[in-house]
């Protein structure tokens, strides 16, 4: 009995091991994946490394074999959801819908979905400084968009952080509309400087 259970603690312990280390390997190719889609255009790319990563959740979600290793989920989930959101919203013009991932935890989906809001904001800054009205207003509205749809939810005693990550959007997409006002401002300032400069 003791060496059963010697070894049940044992094996269990290294899956924890394998896990922390995998789910901490899949957040940092998230990280460098999402500053890949801000600055590159080569959708392919980004397609190919999206499905890599895709690939070690899907390994990382089979050793959650114990309850309460479910935890070490939802970092890496939610960082993917972000990365793959961005890239839908940049490359496709669509916030992806839930149904897309039968790897994914539903709280999971919902928080990495918050998470691209200030992603999108970084979108919003760069079309400014090349005064591309049109971008800027784009991403402004799949921001808006994304806010919508996370107020659908008050579950905050079953969603960890849902509270504090819809108030961050709130934030984020306060302090952007505030940015956008002065810039479209500022830009018909400009033109009307040039005008008189003729």
């Amino acid at each position: 009995m003791i060496e059963y259970l010697v070894e049940f603690l044992k094996k269990k312990d290294e899956t924890r091991e394998e896990m922390i280390k995998l789910a901490r390997e899949i957040t940092k190719d998230c990280s460098l994946l999402i500053r890949e889609i801000h600055k590159s255009n080569n959708k392919d790319e980004i397609e190919k490394k999206l499905n890599e990563i895709k690939d070690k959740i899907i390994h990382l979600n089979s050793l959650a074999k114990y309850p309460e290793f479910v935890k070490y989920l939802e970092t890496p989930q939610q960082e993917y959801i972000e990365a793959y959101s961005l890239y839908k919203i940049k490359f496709f013009n669509e916030i992806p819908k839930f149904d897309e991932f039968d790897f994914i935890r539903e709280e999971n989906y919902i928080l990495g979905l918050a998470d691209v809001v200030g992603e999108l904001r970084r979108e919003v800054l760069e079309n400014m400084k090349d005064d591309n009205v049109e971008e800027v207003e784009k991403y402004y509205k799949f921001m808006e968009d994304i806010y919508d749809f996370l107020m659908n939810f008050d579950y905050y005693h079953v969603v960890d952080n849902l509270r504090r990550k819809q108030d961050i959007c709130r934030g984020i997409l306060e302090r952007t509309h505030g940015d956008i006002v002065n810039f479209i401002e500022n830009l018909k300032l400009r033109k009307e400087l040039k005008k008189i400069n003729k």
